[in-house]
């Protein structure tokens, strides 16, 4: 605990120290400019074209699932002891299948999601770089990361533009 403590103030006084050595500082919300930018739209029609059917047959038979186990808990105990522990034994096998195919399909979204993710981390960073290029800034940090700042130093209207605008250059489309 003590290290963490210790790691934190060494990247606020880090962070502070790069402030202070920038002279025009400007913050984003960087997660809300890729959810109000066009990547985040993009993203979410491109895994729902890829994966939507199994994502919503998955979710249909969890719920399916769950209504199952909630009247055998209901039944619970007007069952006889054998029938019980049939039951349950039922249920915790089909649990054990919906696991499984859960598991499997984020082995197979998931290698996907997380490559569209570091081209959406990409296009953040251009974005930055051109914004803070174009607008004479010398650094853009995460308001995640600052602690304070003045409201007049964000820029996050700005940068989603210029997201939305690196975006349309790369034509609109993840490369996969």
């Amino acid at each position: 605990m003590f290290r963490s403590l210790v790691l934190a103030l060494a990247l606020v006084f880090a962070t502070t120290t790069v402030a202070q050595a920038a002279s025009n500082v400007a913050i984003a919300p960087l997660m809300q400019v890729a959810a109000k930018s066009k990547l985040n739209d993009a993203k979410q029609k491109y895994l729902d074209s890829k994966f939507g059917k199994d994502k919503e047959k998955l979710e249909k038979d969890v719920k399916a699932f769950q209504k199952k186990a909630g009247e055998f808990q209901k039944q619970a105990a007007a069952l006889s002891d054998s029938a019980r522990q049939q039951k349950a034994q039922e249920l915790e096998k089909e649990a054990r299948a919906i696991e499984t195919r859960r598991q499997e399909f984020a082995k197979k979204a998931g290698p996907i999601e997380q490559k569209i993710n570091q081209q959406i981390l990409e296009i953040l960073g251009d974005a930055c770089a051109n914004y803070a290029k174009a607008n004479g800034y010398d650094i853009i940090l995460d308001s995640a990361a600052v602690l304070y700042a003045n409201s007049a130093a964000n820029v996050e209207e700005g940068l989603v533009d210029e997201v939305n605008k690196i975006w349309k250059e790369k034509g609109s489309k993840f490369k996969l």
